[in-house]
């Protein structure tokens, strides 16, 4: 939705990243809306694995905003197969760190996804672009006749449209953590909206048909996280992936 460019801070000595709302965007209040609710939400938020957020403004009437500049791409690039767990975990701990403080600041992402997720240069997860967040008992924004999240990523209650809370952000993080493991999203249409059908209606694909080599504990802490039910899903993020951990524990300490 947003264009983003790499500029010089020159006072500060400091490369940051302008996100800008394109003209096309710009007219629609929806989407400008969206831009500014992104701003106020992120802005308030401080950790070490959310994108800083520096300042929002407009410019002839389009919006924009500076944030913090992360040179070493997304882990959407860096996916190539299947991962090992102790990678896996490597990356998700302080992803799940950043969601569950988000939550407890009454912030849904609600489009986590592994190019939302950039690395630094030494590695450092931190999560991005909370274009669709919402505010826990704020209004809901939506923009009419479109589907607001990345169908592959979507927890079925967000399909159906029976509201987002936390726990379709842990949907989402399961789907990351899925992929991570078994080299694909475990559920991909043809179309957009059969794989929206299928978030709903089909059942988990087992992870272990697609990698032999994950362990039957690592595979029931997937489908936990993945049910469609998210009463039934871990409390919070940090909850799953440390489940996640210690279900890998003999290849972590392997690794290790």
């Amino acid at each position: 939705m947003a264009t983003v460019y790499k500029a010089y801070e020159e006072p500060l000595t400091r490369h940051v990243a302008i996100k800008v709302l394109p003209e096309f965007f710009a007219e629609d209040r929806d989407y400008r809306v969206r831009f500014q609710v992104e701003a106020v939400a992120v802005a308030k938020l401080r950790h070490n694995n959310i994108l800083t957020v520096f300042a929002y403004g407009e410019e002839e009437g389009v919006p924009y905003i500076v944030c913090e500049f992360v040179d070493g791409g997304t882990l959407a690039e860096r996916l190539d197969g299947a991962m090992p767990i102790e990678d896996t975990i490597q990356v998700l701990t302080p992803v799940a760190s950043a969601l569950d403080y988000a939550h407890s600041q009454g912030v849904l992402h609600r489009d986590v996804k592994p190019s939302n997720i950039m690395l630094l240069s030494d590695g450092t997860p931190v999560l991005t672009d909370f274009g669709l967040a919402k505010v826990l008992g704020g209004d809901t924004i939506t923009v009419t006749g479109q589907v607001l999240g990345t169908p592959e990523y979507m927890a079925p209650e967000l399909v159906s449209g029976d509201g987002a809370g936390p726990a379709a952000d842990r949907y989402s993080l399961g789907v990351v953590a899925y992929q991570m493991l078994t080299g694909r999203v475990p559920f991909q249409g043809n179309t957009p909206g059969a794989t929206l059908m299928a978030q709903i209606h089909d059942p988990l694909p087992p992870a272990r048909d697609l990698n032999p080599g994950l362990s039957v504990d690592v595979a029931v802490v997937l489908d936990r996280a993945l049910s469609k039910a998210p009463a039934e899903r871990y409390e919070s993020a940090g909850d799953f992936v440390a489940a996640l951990a210690l279900a890998g524990l003999p290849a972590v300490l392997e690794a290790g």
